[in-house]
């Protein structure tokens, strides 16, 4: 398959979601802001205008995420291990993030004569956690897009294609419950 290395990729990039592309710092549990909880989250494919099944974005899937807060910053722990800085409303319950992480699709198995392409994956979240911080919802958007310079037609156009489209964009509601409170 002419793209399986580039769609590998993606998968790779998708599987280290959420929010993976701001990864600063490890977890540390006593780490910045107030400790909220560690949270399963369960999230559910609200759009995809990058085709059904064509970079393996699952139409659900679980996973675990540990939330502080401190002033008007949220901190986001993905699966326990790495840190995503997101701003906090004033409210103290809203929260949103936005990061972003390029990947070149072209790899030592690509075909000499394709041309250069990046595709940049844009991260955005926004929710609320609960008045009494046991659960929060909200969405999370995974946008792709070429990089500036790139020709990244083939991704489109292949047989299986990567992408249906270029630019394109999928959004997941999120609806999360807290399993503990002790950081």
């Amino acid at each position: 398959m002419l793209h399986e290395p580039f769609s590998r990729a993606l998968l790779v990039a998708f599987a280290a979601l959420p929010l993976s592309a701001c990864l600063d710092k490890p977890y540390d549990p006593d780490g910045p802001g107030d400790f909220v909880g560690t949270f399963a989250v369960d999230a559910k494919l609200d759009a995809n205008s990058c085709g059904a099944g064509v970079i393996d974005a699952p139409a659900s899937w679980s996973f675990e995420v540990r939330l502080s807060r401190d002033v008007d910053l949220i901190y986001w722990w993905n699966n326990g291990s790495e840190l995503t800085t997101g701003k906090l409303g004033s409210d103290k319950h809203s929260f949103s993030f936005d990061t972003a992480v390029v990947v070149d699709m072209r790899d030592e198995n690509s075909e000499p004569w394709l041309p250069p392409c990046s595709v940049q994956r844009r991260d955005r979240a926004d929710g609320k956690i609960a008045e009494d911080d046991t659960a929060f919802t909200g969405k999370l958007s995974y946008d792709y897009a070429p990089t500036s310079g790139s020709d990244c037609s083939d991704l489109v156009t292949s047989n299986p294609p990567v992408f249906a489209a270029l630019p394109c964009g999928m959004t997941y509601v999120l609806d999360a419950k807290r399993t503990s409170d002790v950081p």
